[in-house]
């Protein structure tokens, strides 16, 4: 099996271990993280902790190939992948085995899929994306890159999701609507329209709220 590296050691990061763990696929897991805590090493939930990243080349020779960033900032998560990429790590995808995903269905490298999420069929899940629990992602649904879907979201049939946007939890995106990159959705929103990038759309209908910053 593999060696994992799971790139940061926050609450986060201990849902991506369990689906680590629960895939069966990698052997060893570590963990990387830059925070000050870490710099002396230690271990988060049971498993070591490397240090920060200057510790990549030396976990590459201690048999660690394969990377997930476990970091739920889209654009942090985004940095830390191409950083672990540019040392040869390649990134990991990762489904819990209590995930529903149809055989037509695309992961890319770099994604993970928490307990409970739904991808049906014909969806296409781009790099570096977290499609949290319980997320429903239904038939010919595309994503972009480095985005989260959070717990409980709903993208009906043939939602489009652009690169670093967020679907924040128990939202809703009706069948058609397209979100535009870097756009953030509220928790709890019902989207009936698309939304357009780098915005911030909240409520039931949604609706704008401001700008994200670039």
């Amino acid at each position: 099996m593999n060696g994992l590296i799971l790139w940061g050691a926050g609450g986060h990061a201990k849902v991506v271990l369990d689906c680590a763990l629960l895939s069966g696929c990698f052997s060893p897991i570590a963990f990387l993280d830059d925070a000050a805590e870490w710099e002396a090493g230690g271990t988060f939930c049971d498993h070591p902790v490397l240090g920060g990243r200057e510790q990549l080349r030396s976990a590459i020779r201690c048999g660690y190939h394969a990377v997930l960033v476990a970091i739920g900032d889209n654009r942090i998560r985004s940095r830390c992948l191409q950083i672990s990429s540019e040392h040869g790590l390649q990134p990991a995808t990762i489904v819990h085995p209590g995930a529903v995903v149809s055989p037509s269905a695309l992961l890319c490298p770099g994604t993970v899929v928490m307990p409970r999420a739904v991808i049906n069929a014909g969806a296409v899940i781009g790099r570096d994306c977290i499609i949290n629990s319980g997320a429903v992602l239904e038939h010919d649904v595309h994503i972009g890159d480095h985005a989260h879907i959070s717990p409980g979201a709903v993208l009906g049939g043939a939602v489009r999701i652009a690169d670093y946007v967020h679907v924040g939890i128990g939202a809703v995106i009706l069948p058609g609507a397209e979100i535009g990159e870097g756009a953030a959705i509220g928790g709890g929103a019902v989207v009936l329209r698309s939304v357009a990038p780098r915005t911030t759309v909240a409520g039931v209908p949604a609706k704008l709220l401001t700008l994200v910053s670039a």
